[in-house]
């Protein structure tokens, strides 16, 4: 007979505290621990999940806490320093770093820390990812044009450049399967308010959000934002796109939501030759046509973001359980107004298309096609990113149109 009193320690109970665990070893995650870059990664993503559902569990009830436990808030500050991120759910929390393949080959892709609305916004996750693998099929083609440009073979030069513009296009198509499986209203309403930072531009936590152990004074920081992924600021800097001072000064902010390795690529390029310099004085006009292209399906993958917007983001703010509403809780993440910091990036680089070598004119204008039909069925207002409030502003009307974008 076995006595199995006899060995209560294999069955991990005490005789001080039953069930409980004894001696508890430490008031937090040991981050000390960690030792290669992806862990870094995996833990930043699984400790940005753990931290905004504490936050963001109780917001429909009006209960958000002001204090982060330090069991959360310290290793979560710590490992974003090493990553050079701030300790808040972005980009590389939800994207970068959560996504896995059973296999090399195989084609399905798997999410790591699911968030609110799961599995029914799943597909935004996948799509997401699907575009920065389309991305890094192109980094080829990037390597190629510069190779290209400092040794001034414009053979190369030329077939870099319609590899980048394919893979551009790629995006975009990855894109439009947005469409596919991800609906609208989970998406604004059950995603999306997990995705907001805290400080002046939140609702709920104007003052930020305290990191017991890490500082007595609230901290401030965006939420998650697809701008916080490099692909686009690299076609940006690679064809030496110009944008306003206020868009500007928005995409510089939020590089510091980037890993620091992905800001110093982003700088390095800037810092580069400069391929638009040379595209606009070569005498080959095969090279400036090659460019331009590439101009064209950046413009177009803008056009197109914009539409995703106003379908998942705008539209959906005016609406309450699928119903047109006063609603004024338009929830957004980054300091900006959406829709006309859209279309403002989208008007820029439009205007990188070089002119004819010999006239300098240019006949290409952006398509507007994706954009037909996009009706506003009431009064129309920008969101403001990162707030809970839409902003009406005089700019309405270099927007929308009599209910249409124009």
């Amino acid at each position: 007979m076995d006595d199995w009193w006899k060995r209560l320690k294999d069955f991990r109970v005490s005789e001080k505290v039953g069930f409980l665990v004894e001696n508890p070893v430490l008031q937090y995650l040991d981050y000390t621990g960690l030792q290669s870059y992806e862990e870094y990664c995996l833990a930043h993503s699984l400790l940005s999940t753990i931290a905004h559902c504490y936050v963001w569990q109780d917001r429909d009830k009006g209960v958000i806490p002001k204090v982060l436990p330090r069991a959360v808030a310290v290793p979560w500050y710590h490992v974003s320093q090493y990553l050079g991120l701030n300790p808040v759910y972005c980009y590389m929390a939800g994207i970068l770093a959560n996504w896995r393949k059973e296999s090399e080959d195989s084609s399905d892709i798997e999410r790591i820390c699911c968030a609110p609305g799961s599995p029914q916004t799943d597909w935004f996750f996948i799509v997401s990812v699907l575009i920065e693998i389309d991305f890094g099929k192109g980094v080829k083609d990037i390597i190629k044009t510069y190779q290209a440009l400092t040794t001034g073979d414009d053979d190369g030069l030329i077939e870099g450049l319609q590899g980048m513009a394919d893979t551009i296009q790629r995006m975009q198509q990855t894109l439009s399967r947005m469409h596919e499986k991800q609906d609208p209203w989970t998406f604004y309403h059950k995603l999306r308010p997990f995705f907001e930072g805290w400080g002046a531009q939140s609702k709920f936590l104007p003052e930020g959000l305290i990191y017991e152990g890490v500082s007595d004074s609230p901290l401030q920081y965006l939420g998650a934002s697809a701008a916080q992924s490099s692909t686009i600021q690299t076609f940006d800097a690679i064809f030496e796109v110009k944008h306003t001072a206020e868009a500007e000064q928005y995409l510089r902010k939020i590089r510091e939501y980037m890993p620091a390795s992905h800001r110093e690529f982003l700088n390095a390029i800037e810092n580069g030759p400069s391929l638009r310099h040379h595209a606009r004085l070569n005498r080959d006009d095969s090279v400036r046509k090659a460019y331009n292209k590439c101009i064209q399906a950046l413009t177009e993958f803008r056009s197109y973001h914009i539409t995703i917007a106003v379908k998942y983001i705008l539209l959906q703010s005016y609406q309450k359980d699928g119903e047109s509403s006063n609603i004024t809780e338009a929830q957004g993440v980054g300091g900006t107004y959406l829709v006309s910091f859209l279309k403002s990036t989208r008007g820029q680089t439009a205007r990188c298309i070089l002119g004819d070598s010999e006239t300098d004119h240019v006949t290409w204008q952006a398509d507007d096609t994706a954009l037909v039909g996009l009706k506003m069925e009431i009064s129309p207002s920008l969101l403001h990113p990162g707030t809970n409030h839409i902003v009406n502003s005089e700019s309405n009307q270099d927007i929308f149109k009599e209910g249409h974008l124009k």
